[in-house]
């Protein structure tokens, strides 16, 4: 029993030949030791036979290669794009949780911009109290206080759009003009139950950040799915090419995006280097070389789909991140 067992796969029971299952690939040697787990997490995470590193230096230094060669059919030898996507979104949540990102939230100057508007609003607020005695006055003298009714309206106004800017800029409303203050709501788009959650985002937009961010990393495939129908309409004209053949170079070239935001992350937080607009062109180059290589074009045809293909990529990101907002908000 025990022979027969030695000499069967302990996966999936078919019998031995070699080192190796000639139908499930498992190896006949089985180990049960720590150091045999450690072995398998640092081949898993590390080597993964090669393809990570072998993928990612094809996609940094040969990317439409890499692109057109795994379409062709060599997917044992390079990692898939959608494993490659997923690994390098993973650094880049890794580095962002750690590290934080390469730009600021709130420019410089934006509290003080806030206190001077804080200001204006509290100078608005005794205007509009001197127009409310005024009008008192003549309303016991029983004089016409049109005048100063379309002057109280458009004070209100203003100081309505003050205290939401102030607001947007990390500061509050003073909260008292004309016995209402932040009890009155604001008008945005006239949609009350939109306007509450503008509102609402505006006075804590750290935490609708917070939000967006969150749901970036779980929503961040959906960059793949907005791209892909306008690869395949930039390119009806090209024969022989499949829907498939537009989702490898989507996902290789948000993958390069990915990779490449992690090292902007390094390049300002770890090793405070300037020249982040340098790096950033690095994008453009990247695509330029993707695009000429996976699709086979000229020097000339493949500058023209780079800038076609890089307004559409800035249109995609707008879309992307208007649904984070929209979601962000929503909840």
């Amino acid at each position: 029993m025990h022979a027969d067992v030695a000499n069967k796969c302990l996966n999936c029971g078919a019998s031995l030949v070699g080192p190796y299952c000639h139908e499930c690939g498992q190896s006949a040697h089985i180990h049960r030791t720590l150091g045999a787990w450690w072995h398998d997490f640092s081949h898993g995470v590390l080597h993964i036979e090669g393809q990570v590193w072998r993928t990612m230096a094809k996609l940094v230094t040969r990317p439409g290669e890499l692109t057109r060669r795994y379409i062709a059919g060599e997917r044992r030898r390079f990692l898939s794009p959608l494993a490659l996507y997923l690994f390098s979104v993973f650094l880049l949540y890794i580095a962002y949780s750690v590290l934080g990102g390469f730009a600021t939230f709130h420019a410089p100057g934006t509290q003080e911009a806030a206190t001077e508007l804080r200001a204006e609003v509290a100078t608005t607020e005794r205007r509009i109290a001197a127009i409310d005695r005024q009008r008192a006055d003549a309303v016991a003298a029983k004089r016409d206080t049109a005048a100063l009714d379309g002057e109280r309206a458009t004070l209100v106004k203003r100081q309505h759009d003050l205290e939401f800017t102030a607001m947007a800029l990390g500061g509050g409303g003073s909260g008292t003009a004309s016995g209402h203050g932040a009890q009155e709501a604001q008008v945005i788009t006239g949609w009350k139950s939109l306007d509450e959650k503008i509102a609402h985002a505006v006075r804590d937009p750290e935490f609708l950040l917070f939000k967006m961010e969150a749901n970036g990393y779980k929503f961040s495939w959906a960059l793949i799915l907005l791209s892909m129908p306008f690869m395949r309409l930039f390119f009806l004209w090209k024969r022989g090419l499949a829907m498939f053949d537009h989702a490898v170079f989507v996902t290789y070239s948000l993958s390069f995006v990915s990779l490449l935001m992690v090292v902007m992350i390094l390049w300002t937080k770890l090793a405070h280097l300037p020249g982040l607009g340098l790096l950033m062109l690095a994008f453009p180059v990247h695509l330029f070389l993707q695009i000429r290589g996976a699709y086979g074009l000229g020097p000339l045809a493949g500058l023209v789909m780079t800038l076609v293909v890089g307004v559409m990529a800035a249109a995609v990101l707008l879309i992307w991140i208007v649904a984070l907002l929209a979601l962000g908000m929503a909840h």
